[in-house]
């Protein structure tokens, strides 16, 4: 995944004022919040990165709950590219990471012009976005089987 994405960043367009930006966070360091207006993709080039999504408890309490954790030569915030909605996690680093910031239009654009490879990066955030899919799935699966079972409905059944 990285040879594609660094790829594209050696492009021409890449090197204009605000298609790309380098970042650097400590860890504990909130880089983004769940909920936020923000459109542009991260690559994660040294460190970790922690995505979490926020919980609400049957009583009101809200936790962070850990979804995964992303290395160098990862991304973050491609959902964006697609629907240009909020933020639907929170990204946290988890030890001193060195991220670029890459603009959303920019990328775009370039993908555009750059149709086949685009075609690979795509493929690849497909790719791991059916993973995540399967994980999230499943876990549904067992937190909907634990509340029935904890809440004794699954008696009824």
């Amino acid at each position: 995944m990285s040879s594609i994405l660094k790829k594209f960043l050696q492009a021409e367009e890449f090197k204009q004022p605000h298609a790309c930006q380098q970042l650097s966070y400590k860890g504990g360091d909130r880089i983004m919040m769940e909920g936020e207006e923000s459109l542009d993709v991260y690559y994660v080039e040294e460190g970790h990165v922690r995505i979490n999504k926020r919980v609400v408890l049957h009583d009101g309490r809200e936790i962070q709950s850990g979804f995964c954790e992303l290395g160098p030569g990862e991304t973050f915030g491609e959902l964006n590219l697609f629907d240009g909605s909020p933020r639907s996690a929170s990204v946290i680093a988890s030890d001193d990471v060195s991220l670029i910031r890459i603009n959303r239009k920019i990328l775009l654009d370039y993908m555009d012009s750059h149709p086949q490879e685009a075609y690979q990066l795509f493929k690849h955030w497909l790719q791991r976005l059916a993973t995540n899919l399967r994980q999230s799935n499943d876990r549904s699966s067992h937190l909907f089987a634990w509340g029935l079972n904890q809440y004794g409905i699954d008696e009824d059944l």
